[in-house]
């Protein structure tokens, strides 16, 4: 049972259980703490709990902090604890029989080398983030391009550097896998391009789309497919280890001829 479903089970049976008397229970989002979490005892057993504060921070984006203040748990940490701080309320009320399996795993998405590579030219590049499960998959994207059958917004996002937008990108794509490969295209380019769209009044909603050296092609269920052309991935890192890798042919600016034929194929004749 995650540790949300077990806190709301445990309120029900503290409510039934005490006819009358008021749990106040008060979860929150913090500018400093991006969760705070407080729960007040007074009206429970527990209003006798105490234990020593606990403060633990791996980095700016990897931290949490537990207290009693005048009867009244208080639990703060990163965006991603709100589940983790329930169970640390869990163990220490006793009603946690795996202590250990309340783990935070490592996120070095945030340390200063993922940030610079990622962020590395920012000011002339438009740069967007794939996640993928497999070291294989990165490294097949690196040396063939990123292939997808959907628009490109479905498997690419963009990113600005900005704390609180990375972290919630993050929480919501990590799901995909550890591996992040990262995309860049030069602004230049990409201007020039919405250029020749708008002149040719091509139906192509997203730049990015036409960017493929391969001719973007239907298969058999009627579906474009499009490979984008490994000129324009960076190279993935590993959030978890931290494990970086460039791709030594990236070239945000790199253009092609087939880039304009790309287009046409989307200009009603």
């Amino acid at each position: 049972m995650n540790n949300l479903l077990w806190f709301s089970r445990w309120y029900s049976n503290q409510v039934s259980n005490g006819v009358g008397k008021t749990i106040k229970v008060n979860i929150s989002s913090e500018k400093q703490s991006a969760w705070k979490v407080q729960i007040d005892l007074k009206n429970t057993e527990l209003r006798r709990l105490s234990f020593k504060s606990q403060y633990y921070a791996k980095s700016e984006f990897n931290w949490y902090s537990l207290s009693i203040k005048n009867k009244i748990f208080v639990a703060e940490g990163d965006f991603t604890k709100l589940d983790f701080l329930m169970g640390k309320f869990r163990e220490l009320i006793g009603e946690s029989k795996h202590k250990s399996k309340v783990v935070y795993k490592e996120d070095y998405f945030l340390n200063e080398e993922i940030k610079d590579f990622l962020f590395e030219g920012e000011k002339h590049i438009r740069i967007f983030l794939h996640y993928t499960a497999q070291k294989e998959n990165a490294d097949k994207i690196l040396k063939n391009g990123l292939f997808y059958t959907y628009a490109f917004d479905k498997t690419a996002t963009p990113i600005k550097n900005n704390s609180v937008d990375l972290n919630y990108i993050h929480y919501v794509r990590k799901q995909f896998g550890d591996y992040i490969v990262v995309i860049g295209f030069s602004r230049k380019l990409y201007d020039k391009y919405i250029e020749i769209i708008n002149e040719l009044n091509a139906n192509v909603l997203r730049v990015e789309e036409i960017l493929c050296e391969q001719p973007i092609v239907k298969n058999d269920d009627d579906e474009l497919i499009y490979v984008l052309s490994n000129k324009f991935i960076k190279g993935y890192c590993n959030y978890k280890t931290g494990e970086i890798i460039p791709n030594p042919e990236y070239n945000p600016d790199f253009d092609s001829e087939t880039f304009v034929e790309n287009i046409k194929m989307f200009v009603n004749n």
